[in-house]
């Protein structure tokens, strides 16, 4: 006789707002396991959904959804009785009624405190300690996440499962095409070296820009453009560090500040760049890298966290903090047709090994786990 099917709630009222990271990964969950015919999905959007606004709407906003976080939420789940909870983005209501499995995409509040606003940064901290001890599961999208969190939270192992994100492989392909109309319309040039990622400082992005000052002080940036694909993120420092640093360098007739790149334009602006660059200092998984693969684009990214787990041999990798050996990753491929050629083939092989419905699969596994142990 088979089980009957497994009533999960998603929270999707963080993720839900965040148009990368997170964001990406709770909407291609959602997709997935809804299809899954042992899993009945219930996603939960929350209060407050919008963005922008003036400082007293966005903080009367916060206060929206920590009320329905804390308040209504748990009366929510008591009301209509869940087998599992799932939390994408790190946070569990207080008194669940179920058992719960939470995502933990990487530490970086804890590794880089001083990259986020003080509010952010005490509330996710006075949060965690909560979180990891009343999960049932815990969801690690990588082998260093899982490491830093047993490092700093000694979190039993049985607890914790390290599943990797996944890929839109109908998207993200080596025959996309870049929109040259909608690239033109922002400034953009081919060919071009393409950063993707939000103007952040864990981002590291000042580094890259040296790195480019550096090639073209000696005449070695072969590439015409450096483009900047990213928004400003909420609760993070860094952008205005960026700007500074264009104008110090005198980088303004080089690089190109693109803002959010729409879904639907993201693997053409992959495929049409002659590198990805990617120095980031810290990262939980680092989708940017995987994509660009994907498209069968060249990467250069830090040898450090999640980055080296993912792309393995499949891109040039060197010190975050760095510059010179930046400039020099970043020259060696333009300057190398073999060794760029090789890169792409190992890239598009190792984007391969990465679904979405490979990650699903492996998260109703862990909702069966979390519901078993408690029955058990």
């Amino acid at each position: 006789m088979s089980q009957p099917a497994l009533r999960v709630a998603f929270d999707n009222s963080l993720s839900g707002r965040n148009l990368t990271g997170t964001g990406v990964y709770a909407s291609e969950l959602i997709r997935e396991i809804s299809a899954n015919p042992e899993i009945r999905l219930s996603v939960l959007s929350g209060w407050g959904s919008g963005t922008g606004g003036g400082a007293a709407i966005r903080k009367l906003r916060g206060v929206g959804r920590l009320a329905w976080s804390h308040a209504y939420l748990p009366l929510a789940l008591r009301k209509t009785k869940f087998d599992i909870f799932h939390s994408p983005a790190f946070t569990i209501p207080p008194g669940c009624p179920c058992p719960t499995v939470v995502t933990i995409h990487d530490l970086s509040f804890l590794m880089y405190p001083h990259h986020f606003e003080p509010a952010w940064r005490r509330y996710v901290t006075s949060l965690m300690p909560y979180v990891l001890r009343s999960a049932s599961g815990i969801i690690c999208v990588s082998e260093s996440t899982r490491h830093d969190l047993q490092q700093h939270y000694q979190v039993p192992d049985k607890k914790i499962h390290v599943v990797y994100n996944g890929l839109d492989h109908s998207r993200f392909q080596p025959d996309a095409k870049l929109d040259k109309e909608w690239a033109a319309s922002l400034g953009i040039r081919t060919p071009y070296v393409l950063h993707v990622g939000a103007l952040s400082e864990r981002k590291n992005i000042p580094v890259l820009l040296r790195a480019v000052a550096l090639l073209r002080d000696q005449k070695q940036f072969d590439c015409g453009r450096l483009v900047l694909a990213g928004a400003e993120a909420p609760g993070l420092t860094g952008a205005h560090r960026i700007d500074d640093t264009i104008r110090q360098l005198r980088l303004e007739n080089i690089v190109v500040r693109v803002g959010h790149v729409p879904s639907e334009k993201l693997a053409g602006l992959y495929a049409g760049a002659t590198l990805l660059v990617m120095p980031s200092m810290y990262e939980g998984f680092g989708f940017p890298v995987l994509e660009a693969m994907a498209t069968g684009t060249p990467v250069v990214a830090s040898n450090v966290s999640s980055l080296p787990e993912i792309a393995r041999d499949a891109a040039a990798l060197v010190p975050p903090g760095d510059e010179q050996a930046l400039a020099e990753g970043i020259h060696s491929l333009l300057n190398s047709n073999s060794r760029r050629e090789q890169l792409r083939l190992r890239g598009l092989e190792q984007s391969k090994k990465f679904s979405w419905q490979r990650t699903a699969q492996k998260t109703a596994a862990v909702y069966h786990a979390a519901a078993s142990s408690i029955r058990s």
